[in-house]
């Protein structure tokens, strides 16, 4: 971080740069030895300060605008104490990226250079160049450098975890893309992100649009069975069993009302495509209790398919559980209009709802497979 002071304060003129660091707190000194050597004159003043104190400065120097060596330098030296995502799983982010375009609604150039300059980044690729230079050649031009070549390109894999996941939050912000598209890349990032720890949580929206952040797994955010729920119901269907349990989890704790409905939708959705699977039938007007009976006959998990007294309590209480889902969302989601002294669900009741779906799914999707693997 000190060799990025020193190349901040550089484009200071020697005349008054005495005076810039005694207003950064730094020591006082005369301008002969500012002339003789600006960056020995910096150094000299910085050398012994801690850790703490550098950081600081650096604060304030960015204070008077954006300066991308020295907020790589301040990102790399805050994150060492953070959760830190690894460089493997960065790469894997990439790879999943290629399908996609990159910038959505808005030019590559003008979208990349919103988080990384890369107007001055030198190339990798060509002396004297720079990464636009790359970018206009390979991707514009000669089309031979797909999403993940453009992220090495510009020093994703590499620089800090901070400008990485601004680089994700506006992939996915509202102004880059469509909602649909959003949550697809949602539905495709999280579980990936999950493996470290993180996940994109819908944290606020634009005109009625959704906006993603990214935000570390723990505390009331993400209890510890979601990453396992999230596999699950991934490997069962990624379309739209686990975009229901991806969206149920990210208005949890933002949208209520919005969480508690997803909820049921997922339970239906899980039950719908087992009933199918088995060959059964249902009908568009079957309720989520009637759908759940229907999925559990199926799976033999019914109470009065068993005869051991704890199996048919157990199982009992789960269509219990279903029923008072059900109940919830008639009285609680944002499926129904209200009047104006209505009960409104805090946080904690859409935690509850989805955490005891997302249990329930992954139970009937585990017991089907476990049926299938018995068939083979």
């Amino acid at each position: 971080m000190r060799s990025a002071i020193i190349e901040a304060l550089y484009p200071t003129s020697a005349n008054i740069l005495p005076a810039v660091c005694e207003g950064l707190g730094l020591a006082s000194g005369d301008r002969d030895k500012a002339f003789a050597s600006k960056r020995n004159y910096v150094q000299g003043r910085i050398s012994g300060l801690s850790r703490d104190r550098l950081l600081q400065v650096a604060h304030q120097l960015l204070q008077d605008g954006p300066n991308f060596e020295l907020e790589e330098a301040v990102a790399r030296v805050e994150e060492a104490s953070e959760r830190l995502m690894s460089d493997l799983l960065r790469r894997a982010i990439g790879r999943a990226l290629i399908p996609f375009d990159l910038s959505g609604h808005i030019p590559l150039n003008e979208f990349l250079r919103d988080v990384w300059p890369i107007d001055r980044l030198p190339s990798r690729l060509n002396h004297g160049e720079t990464v636009q230079d790359d970018l206009d050649r390979h991707m514009h031009r000669n089309a031979d450098m797909d999403n993940e070549d453009a992220l090495e390109a510009v020093g994703a894999y590499s620089g800090s975890q901070r400008r990485f996941f601004r680089f994700l939050e506006a992939l996915i912000h509202p102004r880059t893309r469509e909602e649909d598209e959003q949550r697809r890349l949602v539905a495709i990032l999280n579980p990936l992100l999950q493996r470290d720890g993180f996940h994109l949580a819908e944290t606020g929206s634009v005109s009625g649009y959704p906006v993603f952040t990214i935000k570390a797994i723990g505390g009331s955010a993400e209890a510890p069975a979601d990453p396992l729920i999230s596999e699950v119901l991934a490997a069962f269907d990624e379309a739209s069993v686990h975009e229901a349990w991806t969206r149920a989890l990210q208005r949890r704790a933002t949208h209520p009302e919005g969480a508690i409905t997803l909820a049921r939708t997922l339970l239906e959705t899980v039950c719908k495509h087992i009933i199918e699977e088995a060959g059964g039938t249902y009908s568009d007007r079957d309720e989520l209790p009637k759908l759940y009976r229907t999925a559990a006959e199926h799976l033999q998990l019914a109470p009065d398919q068993h005869t051991e007294e704890v199996f048919k309590t157990i199982l009992g209480n789960c269509q219990n559980v279903v029923n008072s889902l059900a109940s919830i969302r008639n009285k609680l989601s944002d499926a129904h209009g209200r009047g104006r002294k209505a009960v409104r669900p805090a946080a904690r009741h859409a935690e509850l709802a989805v955490n005891l779906a997302g249990t329930v799914a992954t139970f009937l999707v585990s017991t089907w497979r476990a049926r299938q693997a018995a068939k083979l």
